[in-house]
């Protein structure tokens, strides 16, 4: 079985002794990998249907482990719903969108700020799952870029923090959100990539801008601000990578 770096580096963030539940486990490699390791004492694994939770079965089937888990382990839910709170150690949200991420986690965040630490990979919409995790109770604890194909896979890990309120620094909508400076120090390599990508698209749509348009001006204020930004970000990962 040939498993992404993304899986690797998920597993590699859980701490080790500590219980957790896949939320969306789809396959089960996660808690596969962990199992297989003796990470991990207990794993559940909880998807939004029996047939994508069949997938998980087979896996462990596949590896021999059925030994290694229940039948329990295995739960048919929606998001926090198949668990109860501070049931496990450590909460795993992976290969979702930001938006459905964070919206898991706003359903019950009594339950939510029960487990010790989570661990989640935003498919898309990062910047805003910051941004909810920020000002909802949480502390990142650090920042990973994974490569998954032609994809470098955001892993962020975050801890209860004793501010459940707090006023964000900046709007949503801002780049930093999406862009933080924590990603450079996560993998200079990587996340040099992501930002000249993302330069190049800013790049694109002041082209296809007018800035003598009305409507146009407060757009490439503000990509080019953005530009400014990454720029900068840039720089910091070329830096990085001198250093490596």
């Amino acid at each position: 079985m040939r498993l992404s770096k993304r899986i690797y580096a998920l597993a590699d963030k859980v701490i080790d002794g500590d219980s957790i539940a896949d939320i969306g486990t789809d396959h089960g490699y996660v808690p596969m990998l962990l199992m297989r390791q003796g990470r991990s004492p207990h794993v559940i694994m909880s998807d939004i249907s029996e047939g994508s939770l069949a997938k998980a079965r087979e896996t462990f089937a596949a590896c021999r482990l059925e030994d290694k888990v229940r039948e329990s382990d295995f739960r048919v839910g929606d998001g926090l719903q198949t668990i109860e709170a501070g049931e496990v150690d450590e909460l795993i949200i992976a290969g979702l969108g930001g938006h459905t991420i964070k919206n898991i986690l706003a359903d019950d965040e009594e339950k939510s700020r029960s487990f010790k630490r989570i661990i989640l990979q935003p498919r898309k919409h990062s910047g805003t799952l910051r941004h909810y995790l920020y000002t909802h109770g949480w502390d990142i604890e650090s920042e990973t870029l994974a490569e998954e194909g032609k994809f470098a896979c955001e892993i962020i890990t975050a801890l209860p923090s004793g501010d459940i309120h707090r006023e964000a620094p900046y709007s949503e909508e801002d780049i930093r959100w999406k862009y933080p400076e924590s990603l450079v120090n996560a993998d200079p390599e990587l996340a040099l990539n992501r930002i000249r990508w993302k330069l190049s698209s800013l790049e694109e749509q002041m082209a296809n801008l007018s800035p003598v348009e009305e409507e146009h001006r407060y757009i490439l204020k503000k990509i080019r601000d953005d530009h400014v930004y990454l720029t900068k970000l840039e720089e910091n990962a070329v830096n990085a990578l001198k250093t490596f």
